[in-house]
Order: C-alpha cells, then sequence, then structure tokens
C-alpha cells in the first residue's frame, strides 16, 4: 500500500483501509447458507404446526434456584396482570412455572404428586389459566431427579408423566438437561413421543440451565423439540449477552415454524431500559420465543413492534450485516417486502452509527418508510439509516420500499472524533447534521458541549439555515486542554430544526479514549493493550482465545491461553505505538479449528503502510514466526484477509505478538 502522510499527533485519524473497505460477505453467505438448511419439526398434514411462531410468555426461572418464591397466589396474580395489561392480547400466552412443583418424591403408583403446599389446587389453577384465555406450563428434566434434587425428573417415566400432563390440560414443557446429562438426545425423544401419544398439543422446550457442551441445537430438532435453549444461565449485563450472542455457532440458526431456537433467557431484573431493549430487539431479529423470566417490564416486552418481527418468519431469521469494532448492524428480512435493521453499540463510548438500505436486500425505491420501533416515531429515508447510539445501547428500525403519506425525515446530529486522544494535544473532530430523508429542514440550532478541562474553537452554538434532502452539513472542530485529561473525551450536540410537520429536536454525542504509547525500555504484549479499532469476521476478536472460547491451536501445536490473539477473517486491529517501539514479533498460522478449504492471508502495516505480507496460508501448517522493525510507526496494523473465496471457517492466530519499546 502507498505510504503515509505523518500522523498529527493529536488527530490519531483512521487509516484509510478501515471499516468501509473489509466486508463481512463471506460470513453473511456461511449465515444464509446455514439458515436455509432449517429444519422445522414435522406435523401431519391434516393437524396444525405446534409452535409455528415463536412462543410468548412468561416464566418464573426455568430452572430450579426460584422455587420458594413462586405459589397459587402468584401465579394467579401474573394471570390476572396478563389480561389487565394488554399482554395476553399481544401474544403473551403461555405462563410457566419451573421447578418444586412436585413433591419430591412420587406417589406408590409412580405419578407425580402437586406439593400441596405450594399448589393445593394444580389442576383448578391451569383451568384458571385457560378460562383467562392463557395456556399453562411445567417443568421436568431428562434425570430420575431434576436439577437441584428439587424434584423428580421424568426419567423412564416419559409416558406416564406426559399421560399425567394431558390430563391436567398443560400446554407447555420445559424439559432440563440438568440432573440428567447423560443420552440427553434420546431422553428428549423419549419424552417428546410420549407427549405425541398423549393425545393433547403440548410443546417441547428443551432447556439446559448448566452447560453449555451439550449442543442442543444438533440434536433437539430431531428429537422433537418446539424450541432448544442455545446457551446456559445469562448473566444480566449487555456485554454477557452479547457474549452468549457471539457464542452461537453458526449453523445454529435451524430454526422455523414447528421449532425454534432459543438463544437464552431473557433477564429483565436489573437491567437499565436500553440494554435490555437492546436484547429484546436481538431476541425478536433472532426469532426467538419472548419468555422473559421472573421480571416482566411493560416498558419493554409490550412493544408490540417489536413484537411483530419477532412473530413474523419470512424464511430466515436475523443476522449480522456488518461488524465494525464495538458498532454492529443486524438485519432481518420480513414478510411484507420491509426490513428490520438494529443499528447497535455494543462498546463504552458513544458513536453514530449508518447503514446503506441495500446492504439488507430490500427493493430499491426512491424513498423508504422508516418507522422507530421504540421511540414510535414514523420517519422517511432515501436510502441511508443513520442513528447516534449512545454506549451500551442500539437504534432499532423497521424500513419499507415507499413514500409515506406524512412523515419526518430522518435526520441525525452526530458527533465524529478520533479513536483515542493524546495527554496535552488538541483533538480535532467534526459535528455533522444529517438530512436522510427525501424533504429539506431548516433553521437549525444546535449547541456543542465539551467536557471540563477543554476549551472549543470558536462559538459554541451553530446555525444551519436548510438542510436539503440527501445532504450534510459539517462544522470542524478543535478542542484545547486547559488541563490534565481524564480518561475519556466526551462530546456532545443538541438542537432543533423545522421540517414540514414542525419543529423537532436532535442530539448526538461522541467519547474518545486517552492513549499512551507502550512504555520506554520494556517488551509489550499486544493481547494488553487497550486496541484504536477491531474488525473480525465473526464475533468480536478475541483475547487469550479463538472460535468463541476455544484454546488457539496451529498446525497441531497448542497454546495456553492468554497467549495471543484469536480472529476470523476478514480481520484488522489497530493499535497506537506513538513512534515508541523498535521491533514487532509473533507467531502467528491459520487455527486448526478452522474449515479445510480456509485459506487466509496476513498483513502488517504501519501507520498505513504495507510492511509484511503472505500469500496465501492454508491449515495445517505450523505456525511461522516474525520479527519486523516499526521504529517511529505511530499506528500498527495487524491483519487477516480471507485470500478471496469467502470466510466461511477462517480462523487465524496472532500468538504472542508484542513490541519491544
Amino acid at each position: 500500500m502507498p505510504g503515509s502522510s505523518p500522523m498529527h499527533p493529536g488527530a490519531l485519524v483512521r487509516a484509510p483501509w478501515g471499516r468501509e473497505t473489509v466486508r463481512r460477505l463471506g460470513v453473511l453467505l456461511l449465515t444464509l447458507l446455514g439458515l436455509a438448511t432449517a429444519v422445522a419439526a414435522p406435523a401431519a398434514a391434516d393437524e396444525p404446526v405446534l409452535a409455528a411462531k415463536p412462543p410468548m410468555g412468561i416464566s418464573w426461572s426455568r430452572g430450579w434456584n426460584q422455587c420458594p418464591r413462586i405459589d397459587d397466589a402468584k401465579v394467579r396474580a401474573a394471570v390476572d396482570m396478563l389480561v389487565s395489561t394488554g399482554l395476553r392480547d399481544a401474544g403473551y400466552t403461555y405462563v410457566n412455572i419451573a421447578g418444586c412443583w412436585a413433591q419430591p418424591t412420587r406417589a406408590a403408583d409412580g405419578s407425580l404428586r402437586p406439593d400441596t403446599a405450594k399448589y393445593p389446587d394444580l389442576p383448578g389453577l391451569i383451568a384458571y389459566v385457560h378460562a383467562n384465555g392463557l395456556k399453562f406450563g411445567l417443568y421436568s428434566g431428562t434425570g430420575a431427579q431434576t436439577c437441584g434434587g428439587a424434584m423428580p425428573g421424568s426419567r423412564d417415566h416419559e409416558q406416564q408423566d406426559a399421560q399425567t400432563f394431558a390430563a391436567w390440560g398443560v400446554d407447555y414443557l420445559a424439559y432440563d438437561t440438568c440432573g440428567g446429562e447423560n443420552g440427553v438426545a434420546a431422553a428428549a425423544k423419549k419424552m417428546s413421543d410420549a407427549l405425541k401419544a398423549s393425545g393433547r398439543p403440548i410443546l417441547l422446550a428443551m432447556i439446559d440451565t448448566m452447560s453449555n457442551n451439550y449442543h442442543q441445537w444438533e440434536w433437539a430438532p430431531g428429537a422433537g423439540a418446539h424450541t432448544w435453549q442455545l446457551a446456559s444461565d445469562l448473566a444480566e449485563p449487555l456485554a454477557s449477552v452479547m457474549q452468549a450472542v457471539d457464542r452461537q455457532p453458526s449453523l445454529a440458526g435451524l430454526t422455523g415454524p414447528g421449532g425454534w431456537s432459543d438463544p437464552g433467557y431473557l433477564n429483565f431484573s436489573y437491567l437499565d431500559p436500553a440494554p435490555r431493549r437492546t436484547q429484546f430487539s436481538l431476541w425478536a431479529l433472532m426469532n426467538a420465543p419472548l419468555i422473559p423470566n421472573e421480571s416482566f417490564p411493560l416498558d419493554t416486552i409490550a412493544n408490540r413492534d417489536v413484537i411483530a418481527v419477532d412473530q413474523d418468519w419470512s424464511g430466515t431469521p436475523g443476522y449480522k450485516v456488518r461488524d465494525l469494532s464495538d458498532a454492529e448492524v443486524w438485519a432481518k428480512p420480513m414478510s411484507d417486502g420491509s426490513v428490520a435493521v438494529l443499528l447497535l453499540n455494543r462498546g463504552s463510548y458513544a458513536q453514530t452509527i449508518p447503514f446503506d438500505l441495500a446492504e439488507a436486500g430490500i427493493a430499491a425505491a426512491p424513498a423508504y418508510r422508516v418507522r422507530d420501533l421504540w421511540a414510535g416515531t414514523e420517519l422517511t429515508s432515501t436510502g441511508t439509516l443513520r442513528a447516534s447510539v449512545p454506549a451500551l445501547s442500539s437504534v432499532f428500525y423497521r424500513a419499507w420500499p415507499g413514500q409515506p403519506s406524512t412523515a419526518d425525515p430522518l435526520v441525525t446530529l452526530g458527533v465524529q472524533l478520533p479513536e483515542g486522544f493524546l495527554a496535552g494535544q488538541q483533538v480535532d473532530g467534526t459535528v455533522t447534521l444529517t438530512n436522510d430523508g427525501d424533504t429539506p429542514i431548516t433553521d437549525a440550532r444546535y449547541t456543542i458541549t465539551v467536557p471540563a478541562g477543554w476549551q472549543l474553537d470558536g462559538s459554541a452554538q451553530v446555525d444551519v439555515p436548510r438542510v436539503s434532502p440527501g445532504s450534510t452539513v459539517t462544522r470542524e472542530i478543535t478542542l484545547r486542554p486547559t488541563a490534565a485529561p481524564a480518561a475519556k473525551l466526551l462530546v456532545g450536540a443538541s438542537g432543533g430544526y423545522t421540517n414540514a410537520l414542525g419543529t423537532r429536536t436532535a442530539a448526538g454525542s461522541a467519547e474518545a479514549p486517552l492513549v499512551t504509547a507502550p512504555p520506554a525500555g520494556t517488551t509489550t504484549y499486544l493481547s494488553t493493550r487497550p486496541w484504536l479499532y477491531s474488525e473480525n469476521g465473526s464475533g468480536p476478536v478475541e483475547r487469550g482465545s479463538v472460535a468463541n472460547g476455544r484454546a488457539m491451536s496451529i498446525g497441531g501445536v497448542g497454546y495456553q491461553p492468554n497467549s495471543g490473539v484469536g480472529v476470523h477473517a476478514p480481520s484488522v486491529i489497530r493499535l497506537y505505538l506513538g513512534g515508541a517501539c523498535k521491533s514487532f514479533s509473533v507467531q502467528y498460522g491459520v487455527d486448526d479449528v478452522s474449515s479445510p478449504q480456509a485459506t487466509v492471508a496476513f498483513r502488517v502495516l504501519g501507520d498505513g503502510r504495507e510492511l509484511f505480507a503472505t500469500g496465501i496460508v492454508r491449515p495445517g501448517v505450523k505456525p511461522q514466526r516474525l520479527t519486523l522493525p516499526v521504529t517511529g510507526v505511530q499506528q500498527l496494523a495487524i491483519a487477516v484477509d480471507d485470500g478471496g473465496d469467502g470466510s466461511a471457517g477462517e480462523y487465524a492466530d496472532w500468538i504472542a505478538p508484542n513490541v519491544t519499546c
């Protein structure tokens, strides 16, 4: 690549080969190919498909640990809540209780007996559920005891239990592999057959509260399950939720009418509105069961626009279109020709995320109707979706080809800052007012805010008389430090404008971290350094592992955790050296978990100039060693290309990458 001009020390500009040139076509093709093989649970021609849509309902810990908190009175109160709040009419039809509903031992004839202290009349409770237009779910497991030993499981009692459930009027069975870890596939098939023979349609939901190792997506559809859990219990924070989403295998989307993949619990007890709405949006995009657990926040689960995305089956669930460092774009084609698009910021800093609707496969049109599914606003766009997205948050749109009768143009006030800044140096950035709609906006005025310790050159107030359709008006900004900087710099902009429908407001912000060069006289491993930018073909770049947590191995040579960086082609990682280092050393190669057909190429770049490049590297080749001079390099980048033939299953490792400074 051609050399680049010296970098202004306060600018830290992005390299020209950054975000927009590294694409995800291989990953997208893999995802779509996997989804195209979806196999739904079969049904006879004369009977309706059970779980024709992803099931919806509420539950109390689809396991054992909240048993003492649930009883007949709480279930009846929940039924009343579903009816009075409109959740029943929105689709939440299943009311599922967890373990501990049965006595610790079976009756003399081997049948399960309700715990009468909690459920004095379980058939009567089920009748109350049904009388309110809802369905009832119980819990059991594949072992002789359920998870935690709280009650008997159904092993060797499948037919008897299925007949009992049918006689009581049960509609849903959460069937846990915890407590019966041996032979879970055969045990699930045995229960599925017993439920079918019971004469009552009972949905079989395979769950797994303890392990990620049972790979339910590989056997549950064939065992007759209607849903299957892909991960164990999810922690509350969005970062943990996204780790679970990243771990889903590329072909885990064997999903469709009659059989649905379940990414994991919808735990909303402690989440703030923004991350819980993001999780709910992701589940809707993936056509996942919507069964919130323990907590039922109406500001999230009652959103019918998002529910409609989940309940719509167009032949494929949503998929990740773009993976750009901490920004991701997810899209789902809808059966009416529209597309649902999630602009997701999983990082710690606010940023503006744009997306070209054409990449989602929507029909070409001069204008698009756009609905913000959480704000409930109607907008227009000429083909670009864009939003200023706070940290750990998202914006969820649905777009249709064609011009709505009356709607606001999609307008974004965005702030762009460098990927990092240096102590004592000025910071340059931009504030943009973009009109992606098809009608003009006028009389815009916004104010730029900077934190204490910084001074903005020029006026903080900006007036923009007019922004034409499809246009952007940019204000260049320069910030100068007046005190020792904090660990990050937050710049905001907010104001208002006028369109044909009236006066509107807009706001945006961006953040940049303080960066430092590696210490002089040291050898620093890049897996321990903060990165200016990272981009990866599937999931995030992994520190110390590869392919969703696996130990790295190249050509049969294994490596201990935390010894390197694992990626999926195409990938790029960019780091700040600040001209302080002398050499870069690493071992590299194709990880053994890769597809046998994998072809990748490794590159190392300094300030945008290629310092090293390989030809095609294939699996099975022993790791190669490399040492390069990097004297004077401000930004170092290590990249893995996909060899030009797609990137399905192409994992690569940078073993012990380090710089000597």
